[in-house]
This record gives structure tokens, C-alpha cells and sequence, in this order.
């Protein structure tokens, strides 16, 4: 096989919410056979790495342009910009969690310029299992944003009220791997830092979760008579497969039946698409998805701008005043933990990734085939799960 070159560009959602793989990977991966490696200049460094770490003989230090344009394989955690996209051309292969399902002009847009993507997310074994992901962190970082915004949305007064109510009550659409995430954490992980502040205080540390599934999200009468007026904290974190992603759950109207205090935690991030047809939306109509590229927080109080930012809530779908409700929300969640919760993620991700590098480059992409029935091969047939789906259309 002839010289492969992976790229690595720091993908930073906002600083300093940096998370970049940790040197032993970047080493092992130069010590392959026919493998040279280009980093970003100052990859690591936010996490504390250091250069030196990085370094070895096949190891090169590039701009970011380069990273893009000369590599073979380009990998990073969270998807390029448009701008990045473009700088790339035919033959080359991006690993990147894009959400295909949620992305069909992205998607096009990687065939129009001849560039083969493997989804991280999609990249599952044959039980249909994620190879590569850390719910934990996504759902955890989420949970832990939300909580704390309700406590401002509250105030001291409320928060500490011991008499308002039995306990905070907290609703998550979605039964999956995420949403029983989700439901451990406000459960398990209480109110952080808060919950022996409330014993002390005489306020109220329990909480009720419930988690609901399609039948029930799908009912609007039920939704809006025991669901939404009874919500402190209301989680999104549903799985819509494409061809189901063009209607909200819930739309704009049923939100002000939300007390005016309530947190919506938006886990799943999906975002607009209005260049498809039918659009792309939201499970929850009008509420900004968390890019971190403008606002730099994953929080959005309801008198936000991003409420009628276009970049954030295309004009048919935004929200009038009074159907807002404070959001948190963010296209990667687990880059808003603390630096050694983020370590801990890279680290995570790292040895998850670690043998679908070692597969590629042994075999490259171009060896790829369609899993035969009655056959075995793992990586084989797990990648070609991962590949973008306009490719073989």
C-alpha cells in the first residue's frame, strides 16, 4: 500500500472548549507502516499537551489548510465547517461524527466534491451497537447545564421553596441509550454541587423523571395535559432516522404550556436544514441549537438573540415572545465539561477509535466491500455501515 497521510486538525467548538486525540494515539498511529501523520500547529495544546509529546519522525506540524487539502484521511471529532468541507477534494476520506440522518445537504455536498465520509456515529457493529460514542458525557454535560439554569430561571426564593412543590419534575422524550442516560443523571447526579446546599437551606433536593416514548410524544392532547405544564426540565433526547426529522414534536403553541421557569434541554442538537425540501427541523420548533461558534455558551435564556438569529432559528420557525423558553443546548456536549472532563473524553474516544484506524490503515477505504451474507468481517462490515449513503445510490 502506498504512503497514507492522516490529518488531524484541532476542532475547537468555541475556546476554550478544545478537545484533540492525546499524543499516545497520534504515536501509534506514525509507527503503522506507511503512515505519516500532519498535525494542526498547536494541536493538544488546550488540553495541556504539550508539542514535544506529539512529536516523532513521521509526525509533521501543518496549518490548517494543509491539514485539509493534503491529507488523505482527515480525522476529527465534531463535523467541519462548510469552509473546511470545501477545502477538501476527491479521493480524500473524513472521519467525523456527522449525523447523516439530520444532514442531507451536508451529505451531497461530500458527493459533489468526491470526498468519502465515515460517520462516527453510524460506525456499529452487528447488533446494531455504536463502536464509537460517550452518551455519558453527552448526557451528563447536558443535564448539568440545564439544572443550573433552572436554579437562575427560579431565583434564591423559589429554589429554596420548600413548600412550592413535592419535587422538581423533570420529563425526557426518548427511551433510548441517551434518554436512560439522561434519566441517571438528574436522578443520580442530583443537583450537583446544590443538593446538600437545599438540605441545609430547608429546600427541596428530589426530583421525579419520567421518561416517555413515541406513542406518548406523538399524542399532542396528552402532551399538553400531563406533560408540558407540569415540566421543570424538559429533555429532547429522541432519535428521528431521516424521513421522520421534517415535523416538530412539539411545535411553538404547545410551549407556553410550559411554566414560565422551564428549562428545555435540548440533549439530541439537531439542527435546521431549509435547503432540503421538505426542511429539516427541530424536535422542538423555534429553539436555537448550541453551535458555540457565536455565542461561545451553550446556554440561551429566553430573551436571547439567538431566539431570532437566522444562523440559529430560520425565520418560519422562530418563536414569539411568549412561547420562549430558556434553552441549553450544544452540538457537542461533552466539549463543555471541565478540562479533565474532556480529557477523560479524548481518552474515551481514543481507544474506541483506535482499531478503526489500525483497520484503514492496513486496508484503506478502496478495499471496502458490502457485508456478504454467512461472512465475518468485522471492521469491514462496520465501516461500510458508516459510509455516506449517497455514495452507493
Amino acid at each position: 500500500m502506498n504512503l497514507q497521510i492522516f490529518g488531524f486538525p484541532i476542532m475547537s467548538i468555541s475556546k476554550p472548549y478544545q478537545r484533540d486525540y492525546p499524543p499516545w494515539l497520534i504515536q501509534w498511529l506514525s509507527s503503522k507502516k506507511n503512515v505519516s501523520i500532519y498535525l494542526e500547529e498547536g494541536y493538544g495544546s488546550d488540553l495541556g499537551f504539550k508539542k514535544e509529546e506529539y512529536q516523532a519522525p513521521n509526525i509533521h506540524f501543518k496549518t490548517r489548510k494543509e491539514v485539509f487539502t493534503e491529507s488523505d484521511y482527515v480525522v476529527c471529532m465534531t463535523a467541519p465547517t462548510i469552509d473546511e468541507i470545501k477545502m477538501m477534494h476527491e479521493g480524500q476520506v473524513l472521519l467525523a461524527f456527522l449525523h447523516y440522518n439530520t444532514h442531507p445537504t451536508r451529505n451531497k455536498l461530500f458527493v459533489e466534491r468526491g470526498v468519502q465520509t465515515i460517520s462516527l456515529d453510524d460506525v456499529k457493529g452487528y447488533r446494531g451497537r455504536r463502536l464509537v460514542e460517550d452518551l455519558q458525557a453527552t448526557s451528563y454535560n447536558a443535564v448539568k447545564a440545564a439544572i443550573k439554569q433552572l436554579r437562575k430561571e427560579l431565583g434564591e426564593e423559589l429554589w429554596f421553596d420548600l413548600t412550592r412543590r413535592k419535587a422538581f419534575q423533570a420529563f425526557i422524550m426518548g427511551t433510548g441509550s441517551t434518554a436512560q442516560l439522561a434519566v441517571r443523571a438528574l436522578n443520580h447526579l442530583g443537583y450537583l454541587d446544590y443538593q446538600e446546599e437545599l438540605k441545609e437551606k430547608g429546600g427541596n433536593p428530589k426530583i421525579l423523571v419520567t421518561a416517555i416514548g413515541r406513542y406518548e410524544t406523538s399524542d399532542k392532547d396528552f402532551m399538553n395535559k400531563h406533560v408540558l405544564p407540569r415540566a421543570d426540565i424538559f429533555v429532547d433526547a429522541t432519535f428521528r432516522p431521516a424521513g421522520k426529522n421534517h415535523h416538530h414534536i412539539i411545535s411553538g403553541d404547545q410551549l407556553e404550556l410550559l411554566p414560565p421557569h422551564a428549562v428545555i434541554c435540548d440533549i439530541t442538537a439537531d439542527k435546521y436544514d431549509t435547503s432540503s425540501q421538505p426542511h429539516v427541523v427541530k424536535a422542538i420548533q423555534g429553539i436555537p441549537t448550541g453551535m458555540g461558534t457565536d455565542y461561545g455558551d451553550p446556554t440561551f435564556p429566553k430573551d436571547h438573540r439567538a431566539f431570532t438569529d437566522p444562523n440559529y432559528v430560520p425565520p418560519p420557525y422562530q418563536l414569539k415572545p411568549e412561547q420562549r423558553r430558556a434553552v441549553v443546548s450544544s452540538y457537542s456536549w461533552p466539549s463543555y465539561g471541565t478540562r479533565e472532563d474532556r480529557l477523560e473524553n479524548v481518552e474515551h474516544y481514543a481507544n474506541q477509535v483506535k482499531p478503526l484506524l489500525d483497520w484503514l490503515a492496513d486496508h484503506g477505504t478502496e478495499s471496502i466491500v458490502p457485508p456478504a451474507k454467512g461472512k465475518t468481517n468485522y471492521w469491514n462490515d462496520a465501516i461500510y455501515r458508516a459510509l455516506n449513503p449517497l455514495f452507493s445510490n
